[in-house]
């Protein structure tokens, strides 16, 4: 019955698009484990009232129901007219959690309390929208269970507040994904920073002080490395390197892991050699079957590599099959 009620939520859905408004079609409300036993003290009551003519009863009744239903307003207003916008989502390692990163916003006026946001066997974020506040912002948190792009899962807004008496809850769909890198190999097989199997050229180091020439800027370089006066005749961002920031040229190569490894095992070993290099300051590239990345360093760099393994996508050939 739940699948059915949520097929024909799902009909009524709009296109996923990267900012939502709740309106009253959207929204469902029904009274909770809570609502339906209070409901059920009120038959109570009514009932001895009935039975002892108890001008008292009666009054208790049709109070505490009058309370019941506002409620059940206030709860169904807590949600309407409620925009919601996603933003991007800072790419994770698989088995990590993505934090998807909601806006609430209103079109009206008034307070959004207690408002919860979950995506399917996910743990629930909570936020609160005050007169006074212009905007909330939530993480929503998503295992991320496989390398590549992870689409943001439908969300499911709901609400008890003010009596908790009444649950009443939308179904969304954000136009956001996050990319999901491999999970690094926790015990790889060691990279020899020497010899043909790395790929390593020699390079004339003659010193930590030495200047040795400018390149563009990336992302993670120190201020105090950069070549202002380049920059002032140029206009472009440029940093100064010295003999000491080039290393060995470092090729991390899909060959050199054994052909017993499977694919995901090999991208997971490449990944954790990635960032090994990248800790180091090595000058390293990536070979894998369909990629060719030159050696290179820095922040934008290592994400290139990092988003080339993520999605990597094994040639239809009796090699990788293994």
């Amino acid at each position: 019955m739940a699948r059915s009620i949520e097929r024909w939520a799902a009909r009524r859905m709009p296109h996923s698009s990267t900012q939502i408004c709740l309106d009253r079609r959207r929204i469902y409300i029904l009274p909770s484990r809570n609502g339906m036993m209070f409901s059920l003290v009120l038959l109570v009551i009514l009932a001895g009232a009935i039975n002892y003519q108890n001008s008292l009863g009666y009054l208790l009744t049709f109070l505490t129901l009058s309370i019941m239903l506002l409620g059940m307003i206030a709860t169904h207003q807590n949600l309407n007219r409620l925009c919601i916008a996603v933003t991007s989502a800072q790419p994770v390692f698989a088995g990590q959690d993505a934090k998807f990163s909601l806006v609430l916003s209103r079109i009206t006026q008034r307070s959004y309390i207690h408002i919860n946001l979950q995506c399917p066997e996910q743990t629930a974020a909570s936020a609160h929208l005050p007169e006074q506040q212009v905007d909330a912002h939530v993480d929503l948190p998503v295992t991320a269970s496989h390398r590549g792009y992870l689409k943001l899962p439908r969300i499911r807004v709901f609400t008890e507040f003010p009596l908790g008496l009444f649950y009443a809850w939308s179904w969304i769909e954000l136009d956001a994904r996050c990319l999901v890198y491999p999970a690094p190999a926790e015990h790889p097989p060691k990279l020899e920073w020497r010899g043909q199997k790395t790929g390593l050229h020699n390079t004339v180091q003659n010193g930590e002080d030495e200047f040795a020439g400018i390149r563009n800027y990336q992302t993670g370089d120190s201020p105090k490395r950069m070549a202002w006066k380049s920059i002032a005749r140029t206009g472009v961002w440029q940093t100064r390197i010295f003999h000491a920031d080039i290393g060995p040229e470092i090729w991390l190569s899909w060959q050199q892991l054994p052909d017993t490894l499977s694919v995901e095992q090999r991208l997971s070993i490449l990944c954790r050699w990635v960032l090994d290099a990248h800790r180091q300051d090595m000058n390293y590239g990536l070979d894998i079957p369909g990629t060719c990345i030159q050696p290179g360093m820095g922040q934008l760099h290592q994400q290139q590599c990092l988003k080339a393994l993520a999605l990597f996508a094994p040639p239809k050939e009796d090699f990788f099959r293994k």
